[in-house]
């Protein structure tokens, strides 16, 4: 085999470098002005910093107060991603953030959330714990739990996320809302502080369903700077069709799902499974998802590598992010000491993993390659899976991971799949366990968002009636 001439090759890395750095960075200004600070209440410690970012148009969200998680950046404000770590302030809004802008919402804030959204309970935030307005003492789940907060507290109509294994449906399960994740890619993550491109889902939490499809249409559809998102349409309806009746439904109810909740929770999803029998027409069957559990260690060891990698590089290759964004991350790179031992560790881990097993990436994605074949003969048995959003309703502060015996994982079990999947999936609240709230969550096919949202929609009237 020939062999490279050395200094042929150093010659031609000096040329791409010379012509890489000579490249033009994206200087592009805001469609919208600087927020204005605006002080607002926050029983709930909801909030990581609040403002007025008004748009001077009318719209679809024009009677809408919204606000969107931490690590979506709205243009002039500072975000630390719930740490002492990290610190960034970006010129222009993210892609989703300037979409509601134009739609006509008012953002009145940014929300609080778990550090760089490693977190399922809302309590590791620098700023201290998030409350759950739902049921006093107990965690509003994570990393979203600000959006989830204020939301269901009645500070905003509606909230942006982001949802790496769980974290939109989670806090809305646990605060008794409603949590949407749509297929991946469906909402552009431009602008949005990444945890693991490959897993993570900007979604919406709302009152009710039909609030949550009205975001959803704002902010879905092409990325005209992603290449990768030329092929999604460009517009997307939803609202119009929302309460429009499904056909006659078949729900797969996934057993390993229903099998890994508490006993009480089982018997709420059951009830209203029984409910949406008769109110619905739906035929109700079992399926099995044995894949599942390795799709969950397939998210969680892929998420702790894509993240130590994005701190290391400032970004991974199929996903890049601005100048200013992986200046910060990279400077985040050198104070891991800031943070909670349980995010830093995970940190370590992921490092330890990329330096000690070059094959772990790539068994994660066969991992997931055979979980999505298993998705897609699933959605041959039945139109949408359903199960518990989360195996428990919301533990009381410090029990995750503590004495009860509850790992992270298990507060991932039954979302974390769909990530690895890209699945959409939606949680809607079924009931209550000892005044805790619990959530039922609707799972589609990738790319059934709308489909979906209208399931979601009939489940919702039918619990409610």
């Amino acid at each position: 085999m020939k062999r490279a001439d050395p200094q042929r090759t150093e010659d031609r890395v000096d040329e791409y470098l010379e012509r890489v750095r000579g490249l033009p960075g994206d200087s592009v200004a805001g469609a919208f002005g600087v927020p204005t600070p605006q002080d607002r209440a926050d029983p709930y410690d909801a909030f990581a910093q609040t403002f007025i970012a008004d748009a001077p148009l009318d719209g679809p969200l024009s009677e809408f107060d919204l606000a969107v998680k931490e690590n979506i950046a709205v243009g002039g404000v500072t975000t630390t991603c719930g740490t002492d770590a990290f610190e960034w302030t970006p010129d222009v809004d993210a892609v989703a953030v300037e979409r509601l802008r134009a739609a006509g919402g008012s953002i009145v804030g940014t929300t609080d959330m778990d550090p760089f959204a490693f977190g399922t309970t809302g309590e590791l935030s620098a700023r201290g714990p998030t409350r759950n307005p739902a049921v006093e003492g107990h965690v509003p789940g994570g990393s979203s739990s600000g959006s989830a907060a204020a939301v269901a507290g009645g500070a905003v109509d509606a909230a942006l996320g982001t949802d790496t294994a769980g974290s939109v449906r989670i806090p809305a399960s646990f605060c008794g809302v409603v949590g949407f994740k749509p297929t991946y890619g469906m909402v552009p993550a431009e602008g949005v502080v990444p945890l693991s491109p490959s897993n993570d889902h900007v979604g919406v939490l709302g009152d009710d369903v039909r609030t949550a499809a009205q975001v959803f249409e704002a902010i879905a559809g092409r990325e005209a700077i992603n290449p990768a998102s030329l092929t999604a349409p460009s517009r997307l309806s939803f609202v119009d069709d929302i309460e429009r009746p499904p056909p006659r439904l078949r729900i797969g109810v996934g057993a390993e799902f229903m099998d890994a909740a508490a006993p009480a929770v089982e018997a709420t999803v059951e009830a209203a499974l029984t409910t949406c029998v008769t109110e619905l027409d739906a035929e109700v069957g079992t399926v099995t998802f044995p894949e599942a559990e390795a799709a969950v260690d397939a998210n969680d060891a892929g998420t702790v590598m894509e993240f130590a990698a994005l701190l290391e590089r400032g970004s991974l290759l199929e996903r890049g992010q601005s100048a200013d964004l992986r200046a910060a991350l990279r400077a985040a790179n050198h104070r891991i000491d800031a943070l909670p031992d349980r995010v830093a560790g995970l940190i370590e881990v992921g490092r330890e993993l990329l330096d000690r097993a070059p094959d772990a990436c790539g068994r994660t994605w066969d991992a997931r390659r055979r979980t999505v074949r298993r998705q897609q003969a699933l959605f041959t048995e039945a139109d949408v899976l359903a199960m518990p959003t989360t195996p428990i309703p919301a533990p009381s502060f410090g029990a995750v991971p503590g004495e009860e015996g509850i790992s992270v994982l298990d507060t991932v079990e039954n979302t974390a799949p769909f990530n690895a999947t890209g699945a959409p999936a939606v949680s809607v609240p079924c009931g209550e366990v000892d005044g805790r709230p619990v959530g039922l969550q609707l799972v589609g096919p990738p790319g059934s968002d709308g489909f979906l949202l209208r399931v979601a929609e009939s489940v919702e009237r039918a619990l409610t009636q």
